[in-house]
């Protein structure tokens, strides 16, 4: 054998006992971070809390007594607790050496739906939420969602399209369609006036520019419905038939 090839051999010898040395080591090394009792769980915080209890976050997060910090599952604490109604998102992070960190974001509610004959709140998300004691703020009644409903994010968007154009404290509700058609009550008008898909500031100063007139020319008017160009369609209280008294370019304007 030549003495290049002992060299050769000797080196690969080397690395050999030096990569399982290293092995060896890294084993050890997990094995002591995965059974040593200074890295089990002692210490769980939550931060991010309004409506979600401690309590309600901790049971969500299932840990149990003597957990490894190393061993927990993130990914499936931060799930657990993002299934509570009202937490949107979770952040589950490691404190070395015993605790565990859970920062919620929790949803907050965008107004108040009517389901039946049940009032709830809804987030951004179209997330139907039980009525809480936190918000202070108060909205228009929105009907037209359901609890299972797949079209509640549109008219979830529709309904902060017309708050942001009309402002939420001159209305008390809105209603929404399944073809996203937009009706609302004025919070000083039992009315009912249709706005129809978009364009709902313009149609609703439209409609506080003849309000006055409607209300001293046909006191029982029910709903005005301003969907149309150039027209003003008023159904009465007692129009079973469902006949409209309507206004228009040709025939006669308010």
């Amino acid at each position: 054998m030549k003495k290049n090839d002992v060299f050769r051999y000797a080196q690969i010898g080397v690395l050999i006992v030096s990569f399982s040395g290293l092995t060896w080591g890294v084993y050890k090394t997990v094995v002591y971070l995965r059974t040593a009792a200074r890295f089990e769980v002692h210490q769980l915080s939550v931060s991010g809390l309004k409506r979600v209890t401690e309590n309600q976050v901790i049971a969500a997060a299932g840990f149990e007594a003597g957990t490894n910090v190393f061993m927990a599952d993130l990914d499936e604490v931060r799930e657990r607790v993002e299934q509570l109604d009202w937490v949107r998102h979770a952040l589950v992070q490691r404190v070395l050496p015993d605790r565990i960190v859970i920062k919620v974001i929790e949803r907050e509610p965008i107004g108040i739906a009517r389901i039946r004959t049940e009032l709830f709140q809804f987030d951004i998300d179209a997330k139907i939420l039980d009525l809480d004691r936190v918000s202070d703020s108060t909205f228009p009644i929105l009907s037209g969602l359901d609890h299972d409903a797949k079209n509640n994010r549109m008219k979830v968007q529709a309904y902060r399209a017309v708050l942001d154009e009309l402002g939420e404290t001159e209305l008390s509700e809105v209603h929404i369609n399944a073809a996203g058609e937009v009706s609302v009550v004025s919070a000083s008008d039992p009315l009912m006036v249709n706005l129809g898909v978009s364009d709902f500031r313009n149609r609703w100063i439209k409609y506080l520019q003849l309000k006055t007139q409607i209300q001293q020319q046909y006191p029982q008017a029910v709903r005005v419905d301003l969907r149309f160009k150039n027209q003003v369609i008023i159904r009465m209280k007692d129009d079973d038939a469902g006949e409209m008294i309507l206004w228009d370019v040709e025939k006669r304007t308010l």
